[in-house]
């Protein structure tokens, strides 16, 4: 991703949860990115005089997977989906059982590259508006999976899972990924109601995040 190396790059991760208007974020809390799915079979169908015709079947699901090294309930809500706006609270319980009520949600990766830094507040870590920034934006995901891990010798971690389709209801993508050398001089698309299903945007003076993904 950066210009001159491809390791070590700090992260920011943004979750919002579909009509909550709440950005939940945290930095480098993952060891681990996975992103597969998106293919198009194809099948051939033969035909008399030994000759065949292709056939491009539709784009399967995109999944992304991460490891992440815990800190609180966050990933437990994600799954459990037992919170109102996305948000994690102290000395809430998350249970099961409203898992086939979830609803989606809009997760973004943001890697700091060579010039950008990350500008933290309290629990909020924006990007700074300058430098290398590479960005993968996964909208209308549901999560699937999330395995959980302790080992004696070892730390709490665990591996969540998210699946969205290619293309959303209206035929949008889901699926973006984008890089700029330069965010203060060639800034990453701003984010829209139609494409993306919501504007987000960040303030580096007063570090705040203010997203509207689908509401």
């Amino acid at each position: 991703m950066a210009v001159d190396h491809y390791e070590g790059e700090d992260v920011i991760i943004t979750f919002e949860k579909e009509g909550a208007d709440t950005v939940v974020n945290f930095e480098a809390e993952i060891t681990n990115l996975s992103i597969s799915g998106g293919t198009g079979e194809v099948e051939t169908v033969r035909t008399f005089g030994g000759r065949s015709i292709q056939i491009q079947k539709p784009t399967g699901e995109y999944e992304v997977s991460f490891d992440y090294v815990t800190r609180d309930t966050t990933f437990s809500m994600l799954n459990l989906d037992d919170s109102t706006d996305g948000s994690v609270t102290a000395g809430t319980e998350y249970r099961s059982g409203s898992e086939s009520n979830k609803k989606r949600y809009r997760i973004i990766l943001w890697f700091l590259g060579k010039g950008a830094t990350a500008i933290q507040s309290g629990n909020t870590v924006v990007p700074s508006k300058k430098g290398e920034l590479l960005r993968y934006i996964f909208t209308d995901c549901y999560s699937v999976s999330n395995e959980e891990e302790f080992a004696a010798d070892e730390y709490f971690k665990g591996t969540i899972t998210f699946k969205t389709s290619p293309t959303d209801e209206n035929k949008y993508p889901n699926v973006f990924k984008e890089w700029t050398s330069a965010q203060g001089t060639t800034p990453l698309t701003v984010l829209n109601t139609t494409a993306h299903k919501g504007t987000l945007t960040w303030n580096t003076t007063t570090p705040a995040w203010t997203g509207s993904y689908r509401t």
